[in-house]
């Protein structure tokens, strides 16, 4: 009994500090569409992201990620290399430009378009 005892204190202990390196926070990062936010949030799944899901209507990226494997600012790198750009980086002008046309999200024109579907 002292053993299933002790099993179960060292399997709580370990559950209690897994769970101190799992990081939940959101970012603002610009983006009009689906398919921005497809691009959006398979640029910020990588390796130690649980999850990353982005909102058309808020702008908002919500993010689950172990802090041990990966910090915001690798995840910031990688929305930013993939065009798009965060509340702290801006994405380059040659990854914006390569958006397809109905993702070039600083064109006013765009969110007009996209207003009117």
């Amino acid at each position: 009994m002292k053993k299933l005892s002790l099993i179960i204190s060292l399997s709580l202990f370990t559950l209690g500090l897994s769970a101190q390196s799992q990081i939940d926070t959101s970012l603002v990062v610009n983006g009009v569409c689906g398919m921005c936010q497809s691009t959006i949030e398979k640029a910020a799944k990588m390796e130690g992201v649980s999850k990353a899901k982005w909102d058309q209507d808020t702008k908002i990226l919500k993010l689950s990620f172990d802090k041990e494997k990966v910090n915001l600012e690798k995840i910031y790198k990688a929305v930013a290399a993939s065009g798009y750009d965060t509340e702290y980086l801006a994405a380059p002008d040659s990854a914006y430009n390569s958006l397809h046309a109905c993702c070039l999200y600083r064109d006013p024109q765009t969110h007009e378009d996209h207003k009117k579907k």
